[in-house]
């Protein structure tokens, strides 16, 4: 069964040694609940609440990466914790003391790597009213942070609370700086040779 991939824009933070962190947990809502998102030309979907509820125990073999690891991202970390919340899927995942970790976290305080995205393999669905197609159940493979995606902002990271000051930085979703900051990531993204699709 092949993986299918979502975006949102949560709202997420790096948590600080305040806020009971190391500065290298990355916090917030990984999908929003029963929130309907044009997908395609043919496709509307949401997520019901308990969507993930079967994987809410063995969150730590859901991979946290930069990017989609299907789609050529890497691996930065691994999920802590999962929880349904009323909001939606609820997540803490630690990012790795490696290079493109540190890449990671630097991009997320400055508000360039703004999205969270999922990898999922559908389980349950039923046609909803309006024919939105409803996620019932779904198997979470990955959530990786992404330069944009599908649910654009509904899945937004909202701050990077640094180890020594817990005060929100870097990102204001309706400031021009943070607007500027990704044009220019784009810009750099669209110049970048295209991998190839893996096999």
């Amino acid at each position: 069964m092949t993986d299918l991939h979502r975006t949102f824009v949560p709202d997420l933070e790096v948590r600080s040694a305040a806020k009971g962190g190391d500065g290298r947990t990355i916090v917030g809502i990984a999908v929003p609940y029963g929130r309907p998102q044009r997908i395609d030309a043919s496709l509307v979907e949401q997520f019901n609440r308990g969507a993930f509820n079967r994987q809410l125990g063995a969150a730590h073999r859901v991979p946290f990466a930069r990017e989609h690891m299907s789609l050529g991202g890497t691996l930065i970390g691994k999920t802590m914790l999962l929880r349904d919340d009323a909001a939606g899927l609820y997540g803490e995942w630690r990012v790795s003391k490696t290079p493109a970790g540190e890449e990671t976290l630097e991009l997320v305080k400055d508000g360039v790597l703004t999205e969270l995205s999922v990898g999922f393999r559908e389980g349950q669905s039923r046609r909803g009213k309006g024919g939105v197609v409803e996620r019932v159940t779904a198997h979470l493979s990955e959530v990786s942070v992404v330069l944009a995606g599908a649910y654009g902002e509904a899945a937004m990271v909202a701050g990077v609370r640094a180890l020594q000051d817990h005060d929100q930085v870097g990102f204001c979703p309706n400031c021009s700086a943070t607007t500027a900051r990704l044009d220019e990531a784009r810009q750099i993204l669209a110049k970048l040779p295209t991998l190839p699709a893996a096999s």
